[in-house]
């Protein structure tokens, strides 16, 4: 029992205890916030935000937190209340008017004369919802002038306040221009039976500085009942507002809404627009029949067409097009027949969208013997062709046509990616004629895979021409290329090179220095010491486009060894490049063969291409050897942008030798640049 007693007392301590602390927490806490919001009250512009950064975090705080949320408004309040700064106290509203609720309503209301705060207190009741601050800005309008009054009446707009419609409706004849444009724009906003009548009746008498306000919130307030669902409303204002008597931009504006309505009316006000003569008026009718909607309005405007200007119909064309509306497809037709270039160009590329398989013949006609746009638009129309039956239509038509056909049909068939037409391809590549044989060679690089290589390899050997042997060429590497394993996509070359022509060889070997590989190596390799001096070159070539290092080595020795001066420069450009790959070598075996490569230079040409290598070698060998060439004229600018480089990174373990390398190049490099940064390290060195 003692120890129960015990217990129970050393609970109720520790429990007075955490009382007490708990206590003394929050009190610690109220102090710090009574802190915070001193200084707060305290603020001016220009003066540390720290205080009001602290306050917003408290404010933060707050959230999903009612009670502390009123704890905080009530402070905040406090502050508009007090004799707090001014801009204090445009802190407050703009945190008010986030997290506060009618309890901010008086505070704010004060605010609403006063020239400096006005617009604050208004930024609080515009957000607070609730019948309070709606009133407390209906009050205002009674009480305030000028621009003060023009601030309410705006927050009165934004909230949409429908009740504030009378009120505000007599401020459309206020004297002060401002007042009645803000005024008419506020019922613009809110909209419904009063104001829409407040304007109506307003808008003829309105002086002329606030009239066109009142016209815009008038065809506002259609909007508002196009919205509602009220089109039959709204297309009556829409129409009185399009009388010849309103501006343009009016006029422009009130057709639109007709349109979006759905009005009848529509129709002939855009059709009259359309044919009439202002420029202006036709372009914005045109946009309107996009909008338009129906299978009668889209046939309306197709039957229009051959009563407009040549230059509108292109614009109507283009927006049938966009309607993608098959009712407009026996118009666009007749008009593909037009006299008129454009016309005929225009219509061609509608049929992208309204056309189908059965235009294809039409269509692969004009790309095929068409002049300029219409040829254009027809190859672009085919290759963007959809539906059923396209894909083999113009298959069809390809393999029919006489070879001006043959010609842009393949092309258009690569355009379109049509992967069923290669082994189509593959027969029109054996074609008497040359264009077209060139042509299938060329879509077969797009459209070819892996199973299409061996066969573009023959036609490679079989080429009659260079042009189409270059022609497979290329297409070969395209096909090859997409081939992910190394060696596999050298396999259908490697096979034909022993029986190729001298030709074909080198455009083979071409093929095998640009994919590399182990494989590729060894048969570039034997080629080199073929007797067919051609085909030794282009074993040389490709080895110096090799595409990693596993050429080096042979490189080195044909820039020394190789049976022609032009053969040496080229393999020694190769092996210069090569060196350049990124590699884990040691920096001294780059550098070395960098040195390597300088002692085979014979021509400036060349010596600037190891230059070019040589600056990325941070070490001190290659900082003298690009330090040296600063005494050869034509090396200078080469041999300064390598000093420079060099120096950035070990120029100040190595100052004896990069401060005169860099001082020669501020004084010698014609580059300012160079100069420039030259100087900087040099600088930096000191």
């Amino acid at each position: 029992m003692e120890r129960w007693a015990k217990w129970v007392g050393a609970l109720l301590v520790c429990c007075l205890v955490a009382a007490s602390t708990g206590a003394a927490i929050a009190a610690e806490a109220a102090k710090d916030i009574d802190g915070v919001f001193k200084q707060v009250a305290a603020y001016k512009y220009g003066e540390t935000r720290a205080p009001l950064i602290e306050a917003e975090k408290l404010i933060r705080a707050t959230h999903n937190n009612e009670a502390e949320r009123k704890k905080i408004v009530a402070r905040l309040v406090g502050l508009l209340t007090s004799d707090a700064t001014t801009d204090s106290k445009r802190f407050a509203c703009r945190q008010l008017s986030i997290v506060a609720g009618p309890e901010a309503v008086a505070a704010a209301n004060k605010l609403l004369p006063d020239p400096d705060l006005s617009h604050m207190g208004r930024m609080i009741l515009e957000r607070v919802p609730g019948e309070q601050a709606s009133t407390a800005l209906r009050k205002a309008l009674g009480t305030l002038k000028g621009k003060l009054l023009i601030g309410v009446v705006n927050s009165l707009g934004e909230r949409r306040e429908a009740a504030a419609a009378p009120d505000i409706a007599k401020l459309l004849g206020n004297a002060d221009a401002g007042v009645a444009a803000a005024a008419a724009t506020a019922l613009g906003k809110i909209g419904g039976t009063a104001a829409t009548t407040a304007l109506k009746n307003a808008k003829d008498k309105a002086p002329e500085a606030s009239r066109p306000a009142a016209v815009n919130a008038y065809l506002r307030c259609a909007d508002h009942l196009v919205a509602a669902g009220k089109a039959n409303d709204a297309a009556a204002i829409y129409l009185e507002m399009h009388d010849p008597k309103q501006a343009k931009v009016v006029r422009i504006a009130a057709l639109r809404g007709l349109v979006v309505a759905g009005s009848p009316k529509a129709m002939p006000l855009v059709t009259a627009a359309l044919t009439g003569k202002d420029a202006q008026m036709q372009a914005v009718a045109t946009s309107f029949i996009r909008e338009m909607k129906g299978e009668a309005a889209t046939k309306a405007f197709g039957d229009m067409l051959p009563k407009l200007a040549p230059a509108t119909q292109t614009l109507v064309i283009a927006a049938l097009a966009e309607r993608a509306d098959p009712a407009a497809r026996p118009a666009i037709l007749t008009a593909a027949k037009s006299t008129d270039a454009g016309v005929r160009a225009a219509a061609v590329d509608a049929l992208a969208t309204l056309g189908g398989a059965g235009d294809v013949p039409m269509l692969a006609k004009l790309a095929a013997t068409g002049a300029g746009a219409e040829k254009n638009a027809a190859a672009g129309t085919l290759g963007r062709l959809q539906g059923k039956g396209v894909d083999d239509a113009i298959l069809k038509a390809m393999q029919a046509g006489d070879p001006a056909m043959k010609v842009a049909l393949i092309n258009v068939l690569g355009a379109r990616r049509y992967a069923g037409a290669v082994p189509v391809l593959l027969k029109a590549a054996a074609d008497p004629d040359e264009g077209v044989r060139v042509e299938a060679i060329k879509v077969l690089g797009i459209l070819g895979d892996e199973k299409t290589a061996p066969e573009l390899v023959e036609l490679l050997l079989g080429a009659k021409s260079n042009r189409e042997r270059g022609t497979a060429e290329k297409s070969l590497q395209t096909v090859c290329g997409r081939i992910k394993d190394a060696d596999q996509r050298v396999v259908p070359l490697l096979a034909a090179l022993p029986t190729a022509s001298v030709d074909a060889k080198r455009s083979l070997l071409t093929l095998l220095g640009r994919f590399g590989g182990t494989k590729a190596l060894a048969a570039v390799r034997t080629a080199r010491k073929d007797t067919d001096a051609g085909i030794q070159d282009a074993a040389i070539r490709a080895l110096a486009s090799w595409p990693d290092t596993a050429a080096l080595n042979d490189l080195l020795t044909l820039s020394k060894d190789a049976p022609k001066p032009n053969q040496k420069i080229i393999a020694l450009r190769g092996y210069v490049r090569l060196i350049g790959l990124p590699s884990k070598r040691k920096t001294e075996e780059t550098l070395k063969m960098y040195q390597g490569a300088m002692a085979s230079c014979t021509r400036p040409d060349e010596k600037k291409l190891v230059l070019g290598g040589l600056a990325n070698v941070r070490h001190v060998e290659a900082l003298k050897m690009a330090a040296a060439c600063l005494n050869e004229k034509p090396l200078i600018e080469e041999a300064s942008v390598a000093v420079v480089n060099i120096s950035k990174a070990i120029g100040r373990k190595n100052k004896a030798i990069a401060a005169p390398a860099l001082t020669k190049v501020t004084q010698e490099s014609k580059n300012k640049r160079v100069r420039r940064d030259a100087a900087n390290i040099l600088k930096g060195l000191k």
